[in-house]
């Protein structure tokens, strides 16, 4: 009897273990995930990820940034009939041309904006992608007309100002912030801020997976065909300004522009007027449907025969009947 006693609460007390573990294991369970949710929203660096199939990193737009150390100041960023809207920007002692013209006069590049704004006015079910996205004066502008927009950069300083913006004008909900570079093929990438024009990254191709390069100075560089999940069958207009790497994000975007509507494309067209590089670029969207255009006046063609001569910007079309 004695023993049947002994037994039974041996076995309420392996009962009452077995619960306790199975509480203590769920609860283990939530907090674990709890940080790890939290921490995944410091995003893997450029190292840490090398090796993955797909390095797309979009950038948390919920994050506080505002104590960021590059913002000098936030001013609300100015481009004529279209509604202002906050813009965080760099000291003008290191941003010499970007940050201190918007500080000076209210905008950056105001008819180029006006221009996109106008193509997308014509049609609503364009979406606006910009690559190369610096401080954000396209992606606001867009954003704060009502139109949906992808934006990516390399530098990470550049997308914690952009996110600072969003936040303190209530466009979060409006952009997609991706945190790469823009190449032929998945890599690290390197780069180097030019003395006064932070926005003009120096980019250096195939360096060594080493501990030279932190968050601060590469990125992991994606092909544009790695972005098709997130736009394929959609119709866009792309501003590509991504320092005399055109090509490389174009030879890495074939399928891109197989799957993805891309009906207008504004890019730099200054680092290529005298390369090869340009001529292939040339040959790369000609042999697709576009012809060039001068951006500011649509109805004026650009020669093949004078590139040389183009403007700085150039407005690729492939719908010639935009051309009014």
């Amino acid at each position: 009897m004695f023993s049947r006693k002994i037994i039974k609460r041996l076995i309420l007390a392996l009962l009452l273990a077995c619960v306790c573990y199975s509480v203590f294991f769920v609860i283990y369970v939530l907090v674990k995930y709890t940080i790890t949710g939290r921490t995944n929203t410091k995003f893997k660096s450029a190292r840490d990820v090398m090796g993955l199939e797909n390095e797309v990193r979009v950038f948390n737009t919920s994050m506080d940034f505002s104590s960021a150390k590059q913002i000098h100041k936030c001013v609300f960023l100015k481009v004529n009939t279209l509604e202002s809207t906050p813009i965080c920007v760099y000291d003008p002692e290191v941003d010499l041309f970007v940050s201190k013209y918007i500080i000076n006069v209210g905008s950056w590049e105001k008819d180029l904006i006006l221009e996109v704004v106008s193509i997308l006015r014509g049609d609503p079910s364009l979406e606006f992608l910009d690559f190369g996205c610096n401080i954000g004066v396209y992606t606001l502008a867009v954003a704060k007309f009502g139109r949906r927009v992808t934006a990516i950069d390399a530098n990470r300083k550049n997308l914690e100002m952009l996110t600072t913006s969003l936040q303190m004008g209530n466009l979060t909900g409006m952009v997609t912030l991706i945190w790469n570079a823009l190449s032929d093929k998945i890599e690290l990438v390197g780069f180097k801020e030019r003395e006064t024009n932070v926005g003009a990254l120096q980019m250096i191709s195939g360096v060594m997976n080493n501990s030279i390069f932190t968050d601060e100075n590469s990125s992991i560089a994606i092909a544009l065909d790695d972005l098709m999940p997130l736009l394929r069958n959609r119709s866009v207009i792309i501003k590509m300004d991504i320092e005399a790497f055109e090509l490389k994000a174009m030879i890495g975007g074939k399928k891109f522009f197989e799957e993805v509507d891309v009906k207008f494309l504004l890019m730099e067209w200054v680092h290529h007027k005298d390369s090869d590089d340009g001529a292939r670029i040339i040959q790369f969207l000609t042999c697709r449907g576009f012809q060039p255009f001068n951006p500011i006046v649509r109805s004026v063609s650009l020669k093949i025969e004078d590139r040389k001569s183009w403007p700085e910007d150039v407005l690729w079309i492939k719908d010639l009947n935009w051309v009014i």
